[in-house]
């Protein structure tokens, strides 16, 4: 029986002889998680609906079933996407003990993945963007199939078969969607995600957190992966900003120049404010635009009920090169926080760069993130008296 992949993580496939295997209680730890899903779905106003996203197999040889937990196959009535924002969804592998104890040893955010019977099962996963490597851009796909090392899961081989998920390699002279410069319109040279970007990130990462408290260890590696995946999904967003600044300092940016500039997002026929000179959609941000003829900043933002920010393009920013000096902070209760930065990326002049965050205190209170870069190529004035942020979200 040939398994059929799909290209969105909706569901994995798995040859009918692998499920005849004797079935012991779910570990407590896979429990929970599932759990764990019931009770967001409920929070962001949605109920548990039906559908397999438990999947129960020998990953590791040991004749035992491990259990492959795919966030992006749970059925959110109501609330449809909410685990697979952008396309992408969160897969865990718990790999289970003779005390039929388990613990998760692989955690990522994919596009698609599949299950291959045999002893042990193998699984195949997609990704996409940065996650690709270096020279990869929003559109990169990649895939590859994952082997068991005695403690965790590696990525053994690439996979580029007629089975494997439809993949590009990634192409370094390829623009990113959104960055796409137009002839003549003089944009600075894309910046480029390194391929040791990944787990340098992972392990300063995990650095600060354990630095700020020693129970971090325990938990600690896990967050760093969900704070990494909020750096790959800022990635269209991140470059178009960078792909907006100016060359040279006081250089001005025509309005039409920008645009053409930001070939990727959907402009509106006209600004959906009398404050804004242009305003459209990149992905799941709002873009908006001020001043006119010359473009004076450049605005990203993002709202949903009930969800937390998946984004952060801070750290997408740092892993491209770009020098960010904190000036000023400001925080306005637990969750929610306004930071400045001086910027200064290669090939451009200096920027100010001001983030924001909110993270909803309650299931049917609006969470947002946003990011406004200034377009006039003068470094911004240090902050008088910076405050002191204790707030540690993303790290910033």
């Amino acid at each position: 029986m040939s398994c059929k992949l799909l290209l969105f993580v909706l569901g994995a496939c798995a040859c009918s002889t692998v499920f005849a295997q004797a079935r012991p209680p779910i570990p407590t730890v896979v429990l929970d998680h599932m759990n764990d899903l019931d009770r967001r779905c409920v929070a962001a106003g949605g109920r548990a609906g039906e559908g397999r996203f438990v999947v129960a197999q020998d990953f590791t040889g040991d004749g035992r079933l491990d259990y492959l937990l795919s966030e992006g196959d749970y059925n959110c009535v109501g609330r449809p996407g909410l685990f697979r924002q952008g396309g992408v969804g969160r897969v865990d592998i718990f790999v289970v003990d003779a005390r039929n104890a388990a613990r998760r040893v692989y955690s990522d955010q994919l596009i698609a993945y599949r299950v291959l019977a045999g002893k042990p099962a193998k699984v195949q996963i997609a990704r996409q963007g940065t996650a690709c490597g270096a020279g990869s851009n929003a559109r990169t796909q990649c895939a590859a199939q994952l082997a068991w090392n005695g403690q965790g899961f590696g990525e053994a081989v690439a996979v580029s078969d007629a089975r494997a998920p439809a993949v590009t390699a990634a192409a370094p002279a390829a623009a990113t969607p959104g960055v796409g410069a137009a002839a003549g319109s003089a944009a600075p040279a894309p910046l480029a995600v390194p391929p040791e970007a990944r787990p340098r990130f992972l392990a300063e990462c995990r650095q600060a957190y354990v630095s700020r408290s020693a129970d971090a260890a325990r938990w600690a590696d896990e967050q760093c992966v969900a704070d990494w995946n909020k750096v790959v999904a800022s990635a269209a967003a991140t470059d178009a900003l960078l792909a907006a600044l100016p060359v040279a300092a006081g250089e001005a940016l025509p309005l039409a120049t920008l645009r053409q500039r930001l070939a990727g997002v959907r402009w509106a026929s006209k600004p959906r404010s009398r404050e804004l000179s242009a305003s459209g959609r990149l992905g799941q941000f709002e873009v908006s635009v001020t001043g006119s003829p010359a473009a004076k900043t450049l605005g990203m933002n993002w709202m949903e009920v009930g969800a937390e920010p998946p984004y952060d393009i801070v750290g997408a920013m740092r892993v491209r090169g770009v020098t960010l000096t904190e000036i000023a902070c400001e925080e306005f209760g637990a969750g929610e926080w306004q930071r400045v930065f001086a910027g200064s990326a290669p090939g451009r002049a200096p920027f100010r760069l001001e983030v924001g965050q909110r993270t909803a205190p309650f299931a049917n209170s609006n969470s947002y993130y946003g990011a406004t870069i200034e377009l006039s190529g003068r470094a911004p004035a240090p902050a008088a008296s910076k405050s002191v942020c204790s707030n540690p979200s993303n790290l910033l």
